[in-house]
């Protein structure tokens, strides 16, 4: 090879390197990530390559999902709707475990094993699952253990027998290339189910088995040494009713029964808890997606028929799971820390700027970008820009774009947003620094100016770090000397000071403040002829502006000279900055009314009180259809199932060697309500409530009512039938209501469908189609419901303010061709844990709580706050877009219970905040370049001599 040559390869291989380090991607800022980790793992699994891989790569890590819901936090910790749905999969869970557990126990005899909850109604069941909640729930299925099941429907197997394995699950079916399905789009109302104890290779107790690892949470329970721990014993009292107006008993008949453990609030130990979770793993050939389950366990007496009782002991056969879709689920990309509580694998890999904060972004699913970076504190917003920075925004930046923007700007001037005053007859703190205890050039900086001190009449008391000697300052009042409040700081030098801060005078009240006002600055009374002379006061110091049109403070007293009281002087007025609001007084004065009106009824006095003064309007429950949307679709699944069984089953029916659906039993729908009750800390109560002579008993007679009903009372259950009662169910509002709605016109529901696969034969060689491929049933959405106005149930059992949902099901008539209306489903939710809305809405919204926030909506909006059920103060101010929050606190913005309690102090003629908590113009970080100030003074020069010319 020549010379020339070898130059002209090397010059080629440098070039190209230089090409490979240089010329690098618009997008080479965004480095790799646990989020491009995970994301890859995806891309390498799917549908069809699935069975070939290994139990390994078909799970992700345990914390790939974060925050999940423990049975024992519920209740004390503040849970996020970004954890809404996972809370609801833990409920649901839970309450099939409660109600398999109750009814198999319940009928744990040989006179009750052929009315027993069979095949049908469990598949039935698992698909109401599904099909209540499509975007919640994507499987739902009961897996009993190895000889665990004794099947009641098949006519083949001999009483007292058990099958190997049986395992209804029910998933989400994609219908969108069914053949009826003429728009080619999924409609969320089709589902799978299928016994997985059958077929080939569905040994799903066997360790090399993929998809199960819920199965080594509670599976098998062969060891009864942690029995007392890993199970609970419940009890429930009941009352039934065999004629219409009288119970059976006149007490409650106690039944107890083992189910999921109840562990303490301070129980860490995942054995002892009644639903664990699984890690997310791939659900092949079924729904074919990757997921994440909660799992509670079943429990019932084994054996189950035996002589030999004492052989009998309380034992987990089987396990609830419920399936959701892991990409649906929020993962938070913020750091650690008490927001966001490890272990998190997806945590801090958010793109946020060093003078930024990061915070989670909800409803996003498993996608880049569901964060906002909001400035720290002491920084601002671009001018331009509208707050906050939107990770989803950011995350599509190029490098030029990322390195240039999405940062916020310094803000030269910052103020504490309230001092300690120390001395005097009492100590008055404005909940700020301490300033007698901290030193303030370390806490403040540089960079802040000036500290405020807010008074009731919006004076502003400043005092600057680092004068040197004492000094007095003062307001707009008139003060008082002879207690000598004094204010401790450090100057530049390090050496301590002391500011003189007067006493605000007795005399000086603001408007609007209640008679019966005591000072708490001097221990004094005010009398009414002090208010009467400051309203004086007032109206003259208004008439001078209008007539001088002054404005500006007034002239501060000598410093020797005590001030005097009286009249001050013409043509000196107090500036007042006006609150731009849309704050409405009316609707302010009618919510107080509702909350009076709340608070003075109990179960003590509900007797007493009139019908009127037990209901709310109708425009308190606002909200209520979206967050407890959960707890309406534990009712809506139970519609779903008697929806499905009462339009599908006939007694008569049987499936070769299947029996069908037989009919309902009393204790299968006691058994509902009570486990909807169980298995949700918000449901009061839920029940069922038959039409007129529509529940048929299992001889075929028919009863004229029929309504299980079941609540909780003090840490107990009980149930009862309603049709004991001396008043009729049949007669209240919410029931003629979807009477009326439903009775003769089905228009609005909607159809679903169910299709199932069963087992060829007991020793489940094969899996094949049922009979009738697949069942369709009508029923209604969640919509279709109806949510009452709030309303005191005062009954003896409840005695609580609640809000009830109510939905109806139907069933076929007797030549089983039209829809009947049957009944309808009720659960109750309690109207405390209603989260009010109190910021502004339009003339339209129904809401009792709007346009009754405080906050100054000429530089703040307004949003709610979670975690404050019905509470004023609920929300909070940010600034809008061109303000910026000027104090030095570590908040972005305003509280509302900041600004209610402020307001308080200020209508009570104490020191008060309220006319400063506002957001103040943005300015300039700091002064234009002077280049550019020269170019632009010579441009200007040139277009000046141009015209002259």
């Amino acid at each position: 090879m020549s010379s020339s040559l070898r130059w002209i390869v090397a010059a080629s291989v440098l070039l190209a390197f230089w090409g490979v380090v240089m010329c690098q991607s618009k997008y080479s800022w965004m480095w790799y990530d646990q989020y491009d980790e995970v994301d890859q793992h995806f891309s390498t699994v799917n549908g069809q390559n699935c069975h070939a891989k290994s139990k390994e790569e078909l799970v992700l890590r345990p914390d790939a999902v974060s925050q999940l819901p423990v049975y024992n936090q519920l209740l004390n910790r503040i849970w996020y709707k970004n954890r809404t749905a996972l809370i609801h999969l833990h409920n649901m869970a839970l309450n099939r475990a409660f109600f398999y557990s109750y009814i198999l126990q319940k009928m744990n005899d040989s006179a009750s094993f052929y009315i027993q909850p069979n095949w049908l109604y469990m598949y039935m069941s698992s698909v109401a699952d599904i099909n209540a909640n499509p975007y919640t729930l994507n499987g739902s299925a009961i897996y009993f253990d190895k000889d665990c099941h004794y099947p009641n429907w098949y006519e083949t197997v001999p009483f007292n027998n058990t099958l190997p394995l049986f395992g209804p699950k029910a998933w989400r079916w994609d219908d969108w290339q069914d053949q009826d399905n003429y728009l080619r789009e999924p409609t969320r109302r089709t589902a799978a189910v299928a016994d997985l104890g059958a077929g080939r290779s569905m040994n799903y107790t066997h360790p090399m088995f993929k998809m199960n690892p819920w199965y080594g949470k509670w599976l098998p329970d062969l060891d009864g040494g942690l029995d007392s721990l890993t199970k609970f014993t419940y009890y429930v009292g009941i009352k039934y009713s065999n004629e219409t107006g009288k119970f059976t008993k006149d007490e409650f008949e106690a039944y107890p029964f083992f189910g999921p453990s109840s562990p303490s609030a301070i129980e860490t130990d995942e054995r002892m808890l009644p639903v664990v979770w699984t890690q997310p793993y791939f659900d092949c050939g079924r729904f074919n997606k990757w997921v994440v389950s909660a799992v509670s366990p079943v429990v019932d007496y084994m054996p189950r028929y035996s002589n030999w009782t004492h052989l009998r002991r309380q034992r987990i056969v089987g396990v609830i799971v419920m399936d959701t879709e892991f990409k649906q689920t929020d993962f938070n990309a913020c750091d650690v820390g008490m927001g966001n509580p490890g272990p998190s694998y997806l945590s801090h890999i958010h793109r946020c700027r060093t003078t930024t904060n990061c915070k989670h972004r909800m409803g996003m699913g498993f996608r880049r970008g569901g964060y906002n970076c909001p400035c720290k504190t002491g920084t601002k917003y671009p001018w331009n820009v509208e707050p906050p920075w939107k990770g989803e925004i950011i995350e599509q930046a190029t490098d030029t774009e990322y390195f240039n923007s999405f940062t916020c700007e310094v803000s030269d001037l910052d103020q504490l947003e309230g001092v300690s005053i120390v001395g005097g007859t009492n100590d008055v703190s404005s909940g700020g620094l301490q300033l007698e205890t901290q030193e303030v050039s370390s806490l403040v900086g540089k960079d802040v100016l000036a500290r405020h001190i807010r008074s009731t009449n919006e004076s502003t008391l400043s005092f600057q770090p680092g004068d040197g000697a004492k000094k007095n300052v003062y307001g707009d009042a008139i003060w008082s000397l002879q207690h000598g409040h004094v204010i401790k700081s450090k100057n530049d030098a390090g050496e301590e000071e002391e500011s003189i801060m007067p006493v605000r005078p007795l005399v000086r009240v603001p408007y609007g403040m209640h008679h019966a006002v005591e000072s708490v600055h001097d221990k004094r009374p005010i009398t009414k002829a002090q208010i009467n002379e400051a309203l004086r006061r007032r109206h003259q110091e208004a008439q001078s502006a209008r007539r001088d049109n002054v404005h500006g403070n007034p002239a501060r007293p000598d410093k020797e000279s005590k001030p005097k009281p009286g009249p001050e002087p013409r043509g000196q007025s107090y500036s007042r900055r006006k609150r731009a609001s849309v704050f409405d007084e009316q609707a302010f004065n009618r919510m107080m009314r509702i909350f009076r009106q709340k608070d003075t009824v109990n179960k003590g006095n509900c007797h007493t009180l009139a019908s009127h003064n037990l209901m709310l309007p109708g425009d308190v429950a606002y909200g209520v259809h979206t967050q407890f949307e959960v707890e309406a679709r534990t009712a809506l699944r139970l519609s779903h199932f008697l929806n499905n069984f009462l339009q599908n089953t006939d007694p008569a029916e049987n499936f070769g060697n299947l029996r069908g659906g037989g009919r309902l039993h009393q204790e299968h729908v006691f058994g509902e309500v009570i486990a909807n009750v169980m298995g949700n800390f918000k449901i009061y109560s839920a029940g069922v409530f038959f039409d007129r002579y529509m529940f048929e008993n299992q001889d075929g007679t028919k009863r004229e009512f029929f309504g299980p009903w079941a609540y909780r009372k003090d840490g107990g259950y009980y149930a009862i039938d309603t049709a004991g009662l001396n008043t009729r169910y049949v007669d209240e509002e919410w029931f003629q209501a979807m009477k009326g709605r439903w009775a003769t016109n089905f228009f609005g529901l909607e159809t679903y469908k169910m299709r199932s696969y069963i087992r060829s034969n007991p020793q489940g060689t094969s899996s094949i189609r049922h009979e009738h491929f697949p069942l369709i049933y009508k029923a209604p959405e969640y919509s279709a419901g109806y949510w009452t106005r709030p309303r005191f149930k005062c009954d003896g059992m409840v005695d609580a303010w609640v809000v009830t949902y109510v939905t109806p099901f139907f069933g076929l008539d007797k030549l089983k061709l039209k829809l009947e209306f049957k009944g309808v489903v009720t659960v109750d939710v309690p109207l405390n844990l209603l989260e009010i809305n109190p910021c502004p809405q339009g003339f339209g919204v129904a809401n009792a709580f709007k346009n009754t926030a405080r906050c100054d909506y000429f530089s703040t909006t307004c949003s709610v706050i979670a975690g404050y059920p019905f509470q004023r103060g609920s929300y909070k101010c940010a600034c809008r877009q061109g303000f910026e929050y000027p104090h030095y606190d570590g908040r972005e913005w305003f509280q509302g219970s900041l600004l209610e309690s402020e307001y308080e102090k200020k209508i009570r003629g104490l020191y008060s905040r309220y006319d400063q908590l506002y957001c103040r113009v943005a300015g300039a970080s700091q002064l234009s370049s002077p280049g550019v100030l020269l170019l632009t003074a010579l441009l200007l020069s040139w277009v000046v001599g141009q015209r002259q010319l």
